[in-house]
């Protein structure tokens, strides 16, 4: 087992630990802000291109409060795009599982989901993203995403030409 891997592994172990109710672990108010600021600090890694110090800030973040569906639904997008989709989708999961309207978790699953195929689901996420929050950028990428799989599929299967008549001499 790799390093990264067992490191992964033990992340996971935490956060099946954490993913208790809510009532058997205490989060103070301290905790929860810290909590925030590494998750904010992680966005800003992440958007300067440190995907590796985002994942570990995200990762502090999640210690600290297990219940920052945020920094659930950003590690997520961190393994989406490396191209680790079972484990992005285990990350979006114990997002909405905390929240079920974190924009980021159901963005990032309805990407999944339109990436494997099932645009019924992707479409049942972005419902709950249009009411939850009809203004987001998230509700207009995957509104946009579902839009563009749509036509590629429509083009994809249209009619087979008619054969051109041929002058036979």
């Amino acid at each position: 087992m790799t390093a990264a891997s067992l490191r992964h592994a033990c992340m996971m172990a935490l956060l099946l630990a954490f993913a208790a109710p809510a009532s058997a672990h205490a989060v103070n108010a301290e905790m929860q802000r810290a909590s925030i600021s590494l998750a904010s600090k992680g966005v800003a890694a992440s958007a300067a291109g440190d995907t590796e110090r985002a994942r570990r800030l995200f990762e502090e973040a999640i210690v600290a409060d297990p219940a920052n569906a945020h920094a659930l639904s950003r590690l997520g997008l961190l393994y989406a795009a490396k191209g680790e989709a079972a484990t992005a989708r285990k990350y979006f999961h114990f997002a909405l599982e905390v929240e079920p309207t974190e924009p980021d978790a159901l963005l990032g699953a309805g990407r999944l989901d339109l990436a494997e195929g099932k645009a019924d689901e992707a479409r049942d996420r972005l419902r709950i993203l249009s009411v939850a929050c009809p203004a987001c950028e998230q509700t207009k990428e995957l509104s946009r995403a579902l839009e563009a799989g749509s036509n590629a599929a429509a083009a994809s299967q249209s009619p087979i030409p008619a054969p051109t008549p041929q002058n036979h001499p």
